[in-house]
């Protein structure tokens, strides 16, 4: 695991991973560094998720980007249920079900 995270760090930046796991640069560098004090078994299972193949199988989208499944996820806390576009909503419902981003 520690080497996928590595090599995606390597290519996209701490900032960015950071972001498309849903977690704070600084528990990305105290995983790296073995100092994180906490379980490192759901972050271990987000690693396997999202980088674990070419992308991420959304229910909605099909196979998307890391980057882009985080974007929108984003969006979909933010925005909620106040979107009008029905594709939309029933994007940003199954954005905030996705077991991947739990």
């Amino acid at each position: 695991m520690l080497e996928i995270l590595q090599k995606q760090i390597k290519e996209k930046g701490l900032e960015q991973v950071a972001k498309e796991l849903g977690i704070s640069k600084t528990t990305v560098y105290l995983v790296l560094q073995g100092k994180y004090k906490g379980s490192v078994k759901n972050i271990e299972e987000k690693v396997k998720k999202i980088y674990g193949s070419n992308g991420i199988q959304c229910p909605v989208l099909g196979e998307i980007s890391p980057a882009q499944c985080a974007e929108i996820y984003r969006q979909a806390e933010f925005v909620g249920k106040y979107v009008s576009n029905p594709e939309k909503l029933r994007l940003y419902r199954e954005c905030r079900r996705c077991k991947i981003r739990a």
